[in-house]
């Protein structure tokens, strides 16, 4: 797809400060957010926005998970997922708005989330984000759309961004709640049928790319290290999926753990629960530990 260049418009001189950059707010327990933020544009499009939450208590700089929600590539909004309670524990989280099937075709929205990571590394000084402790976070769809954007991240440079890239290796971890990892094989792993396959097929459009995320290992940088958490009872994207991606991983070399939730389905409240978020968090920190400078 084409990647558009310079900016039509000079938003700091036309736009007044507080609503360009809205002054944060306290809406999640123990966070200061700012919503709504733009990070990146395409011409003839919306600029896309995410919603940054930032831990109010303790010195920063705070490690930072870029969060991408699910919602079939079709639907949802950023202030859904598992990551509510990550800001009292110390970790930022920068959740993501990307495109949809109805606006964009794949590989758009993987441009997307690859767009917010650089955007997260580049305002780090701004907003007291640690640039060598970022993360990926997504689930069902956006688990998809957050592990593609890991291993392709050096590819190609992203769309024109409200911040430059950095050119080199952003991300430090995945973490996939229930994710699509391979939309050809989701009706051979799914326990039951459904329409999901359909709103695959409608995101990929016919494209020639490769659409399983394994596909993708070896094309750049090595892969970060990724948890998996999937229920064995999810009705909608098969724990296949994520058992698929994860040897993968395991046969490239690359660090990769899969934790199966006994009885979870898909976007059960198991996922939000102390032991889930206990467990992501402790991965993150670990992943974070490896490679801080």
């Amino acid at each position: 797809m084409s990647r558009p260049s310079m900016s039509l418009l000079d938003y700091d001189r036309l736009v007044p400060p507080g609503l360009l950059r809205p002054p944060p707010v306290r809406v999640v327990p123990g966070a200061v957010s700012h919503l709504q933020v733009p990070f990146a544009e395409y011409h003839g499009w919306r600029a896309l926005r995410l919603d940054l939450h930032l831990p109010a208590a303790g010195p920063g700089p705070y490690p930072v998970v870029v969060y991408v929600h699910g919602g079939s590539f079709l639907t949802g909004l950023p202030g859904m997922g598992p990551w509510r309670t990550l800001p009292q524990r110390g970790i930022a989280v920068a959740s993501v708005g990307y495109r949809f099937s109805g606006e964009v075709k794949f590989p758009g929205p993987v441009e997307d989330v690859r767009a917010a990571v650089a955007w997260t590394h580049a305002q780090a000084g701004v907003y007291g984000l640690d640039p060598d402790r970022i993360a990926l976070w997504g689930s069902s769809a956006g688990g998809y759309l957050a592990a593609l954007a890991a291993v392709t991240e050096q590819l190609a440079p992203p769309p024109r961004l409200l911040a430059e890239p950095s050119g080199r290796p952003l991300v430090r971890a995945v973490v996939a709640h229930y994710p699509v990892t391979a939309p050809d094989a989701l009706r051979e792993d799914a326990l039951e049928p459904s329409n999901l396959g359909e709103l695959v097929a409608a995101f990929f459009g016919g494209t020639q790319l490769p659409t399983a995320v394994a596909d993708h290992l070896g094309d750049a940088a090595p892969a970060p290290p990724f948890l998996f958490q999937h229920g064995d009872a999810d009705r909608r994207v098969g724990l296949g999926q994520s058992r698929r991606l994860h040897e993968r991983l395991l046969a490239a070399g690359v660090s990769s753990r899969l934790v199966v939730v006994p009885g979870g389905d898909h976007g059960s409240p198991e996922f939000e629960s102390p032991e889930c978020v206990d467990e992501a968090e402790r991965f993150l920190r670990r992943s974070w530990n490896e490679v801080a400078p």
